[in-house]
């Protein structure tokens, strides 16, 4: 949780509060969710090259599985997203070797970090963050955050304008 304040500039127990309104949204839709002092916070590089590689290999079908498999690790059992076993779980998960992903440094961590260089470039300062962009306009909208369905069906419309 100290991580947590630090990060987003609050007190532990607004951090507290901001985990409760969290697990409140995975209640709603019956996922576990645990926000305890135990849980493991550290960068998301190498899950990001995980799930960048599953596209690669096996296209969303296979990036589905592997982010399944991380974000369980991460929301209900509390792992770190760096985790090399975890890594590994979510690659295999993916159809993918995992053990040559987690060895391997260097494989997708060109495309992360295009990936990031874009995400400064937009100033996304969270997760999820979606941008929806008409095909051939450079007209977008962006979506921060876990939000309800309502919200990307206004995105969507006030781009069909």
């Amino acid at each position: 949780m100290q991580a947590y304040a630090e990060k987003f500039g609050k007190s532990k127990e607004e951090v507290k509060q901001m985990g409760d309104w969290m697990k409140g949204k995975f209640d709603a839709v019956g996922l576990p969710y645990a926000f305890t002092e135990k849980g493991m916070v550290s960068s998301t590089f190498d899950a990001h090259r995980v799930l960048t590689e599953a596209y690669r290999q096996g296209g969303a079908a296979a990036q589905d599985k592997a982010a399944e498999a991380l974000f369980h690790s991460y929301f209900a059992e509390e792992k770190a997203p760096n985790d090399p076993e975890e890594l590994k779980k979510a690659a295999a998960a993916a159809g993918i070797d995992g053990e040559a992903l987690v060895a391997d440094k260097s494989v997708a961590a060109a495309e992360v970090k295009e990936e990031l260089k874009i995400g400064q470039q937009l100033r996304v300062r969270g997760v999820p963050h979606f941008v929806i962009r008409a095909d051939g306009s450079s007209k977008a909208q962006q979506i921060s955050g876990a939000q309800p369905p309502e919200e990307f069906v206004d995105a969507i419309r006030a781009m069909a304008k």
